[in-house]
């Protein structure tokens, strides 16, 4: 276990070093580890089509309601990541505002997010990759579990050797994809398709349903994830209080350009008035497109699919990884989980379960489901849960600016954007699951549920057992090169205790 030193009761907080490699990154691979956890190539190469088939010509306009919502969401994390930096992310945000028990039961159903997230991904890319060989070269013996098992290996080799090799590939990789799509998106834009240049997508009346627009906005939710993703590797970052808020930021900003832009030139590049083409059409869209424009040299789309897989499964691994570290070092997880490798200072037993994971739900869901429908499933459910989280994380930023930093609080910052956002994901989180999909999308709110069910169980059963030592160390956060003022954390007068308290009646 890492040396850690107490804040003292007047602080409320405890304050940690930590084994991990520290100052290791600065601005750029903290924004990319967010740019490329959300995946650029992929959201849109892979999932227009799907969201289009939804929202119809108004597909951007699912991108664009989603960029609201995540933009009030990143705004509200930043006013925790900048006070309370730690590996455990939404984990230690809870413990340390609502109560040790909400950051636990917050974390399971974070698990059901990045610690999954490689595993629809390599095996969805599995499928992709085994159906383009086959239709564009003949390759029939490349199946997709051997795509899985490289890229499984690939991802564990890169985020075992290092944070600093880890982010260097994700900034190389997250450049290379973003370049890819937004030249072909510019050349979509020149050359228009049936129906030219217009804004038609923007218009919600021409959404081909209601419940199809928010089941989109859903989907759209889905492909903004990974920003909260920076919040992680504070531990590892320069000057955490300061980057990680600008991380988060700034990853959501260029990500909502990129989303925003691309998707509406895509549909402008094929043609507003034969929409119907694009989402029937048995082969990408998007590759159909990039062989209109520019021949031979489509390839590069394809290599940007394939190069965004790779970064986002690092990107997940780095984040889980560091979570599984954080919750251990307090005492909710294995001890095990703590082992740092001695030169590579990287958390090595986190990344070994992690790879255990990502084998067992890829290969497990990949041979059940089908490793497309795994992806499409998987993509609601983790949204949904993503949606619990959030709107826990949304409350613990007003408790903690309510309760221990009254003369910071500000009305839009940690009350309006937070309800805001919360209310806005409930809405379309209902909408877009009344009535209920068909399987095996429809099962996707039951395996939200089963995990929230189960998480509730699981925090019941640590409890009943009065071994919570972990409770009075789950909010611990990094002290880092910047320690913040005493003063900066002590409680309003009259000012209610920092949060509901555990057994032993200290704060978390």
């Amino acid at each position: 276990m890492p040396n850690h030193t107490t804040g003292g009761p007047e602080s409320g907080v405890d304050y940690r070093t930590t084994e991990l490699r520290t100052n290791a990154l600065g601005l750029v691979p903290i924004v990319m580890q967010g740019v490329t956890h959300i995946a650029p190539a992929v959201g849109m190469v892979l999932t227009i089509q799907f969201i289009t088939s939804l929202a119809g010509v108004t597909s951007p306009l699912s991108y664009f309601f989603a960029f609201l919502i995540v933009l009030l969401l990143g705004a509200s994390l930043t006013q925790l990541a900048k006070h309370l930096p730690s590996a455990g992310g939404y984990y230690t945000y809870l413990s340390r505002t609502v109560h040790p028990r909400a950051g636990f039961l917050t974390a399971w159903l974070y698990f059901l997010y990045d610690p999954t997230c490689p595993a629809i991904n390599l095996a969805f890319m599995g499928f992709f990759f085994e159906s383009t060989m086959k239709s564009e070269w003949g390759v029939t013996w490349f199946k997709w579990w051997l795509f899985f098992l490289i890229g499984t290996a690939f991802v564990t080799f890169i985020i075992y050797r290092g944070i600093k090799i880890s982010a260097r590939t994700i900034v190389t990789l997250g450049v290379f994809e973003i370049a890819v799509v937004v030249v072909l998106s510019l050349f979509g834009l020149f050359s228009p398709g049936p129906g030219g240049i217009s804004l038609s997508s923007y218009n919600p009346s021409n959404a081909l349903t209601t419940n199809g627009l928010f089941l989109g906005v859903v989907f759209s939710i889905f492909a903004f994830t990974g920003f909260e993703a920076v919040a992680p590797l504070a531990e590892e970052s320069e000057n955490p209080r300061r980057l990680l808020p600008r991380g988060i930021m700034y990853s959501i900003l260029i990500m909502g350009a990129f989303y925003l832009f691309c998707s509406w030139a895509l549909l402008i590049g094929w043609g507003t008035d034969r929409l119907p083409s694009f989402i029937k059409s048995a082969e990408n869209p998007v590759f159909v497109l990039a062989k209109h424009l520019w021949g031979g040299a489509w390839v590069f789309v394809f290599l940007a699919v394939i190069n965004s897989i790779f970064a986002v499964c690092i990107a997940c691994s780095n984040a889980a990884t560091r979570v599984f570290y954080g919750m251990a070092r307090s005492g909710s997880l294995p001890k095990a989980l703590t082992k740092v490798h001695p030169v590579y200072k990287t958390p090595v037993n986190a990344i070994l379960l992690m790879t255990f994971l990502t084998l067992a739900v890829g290969l497990g869901l990949g041979f059940w489901l089908g490793p497309d429908q795994e992806f499409f499933m998987m993509g609601i459910a983790i949204t949904l849960s993503l949606a619990a989280v959030y709107s826990l994380g949304n409350l613990g930023v007003f408790l903690y600016y309510w309760r221990e930093r009254r003369s910071e609080f500000n009305v839009w910052l940690h009350a309006v954007f937070p309800l805001a956002s919360t209310a806005a994901l409930g809405y379309v989180a209902f909408k877009s699951m009344i009535p209920i999909p068909s399987l095996p999308i429809g099962a996707a709110p039951w395996i939200a549920l089963g995990m929230l069910v189960t998480g509730l169980i699981v925090v019941f059963a640590i409890s009943s057992t009065g071994r919570e030592e972990w409770l009075r160390k789950a909010g611990a956060v990094y002290e880092g090169d910047i320690p913040e003022p005493a003063a900066a954390v002590e409680q309003p007068p009259g000012g209610p205790p920092p949060m509901g308290g555990g057994p032993t009646g200290e704060a978390g």
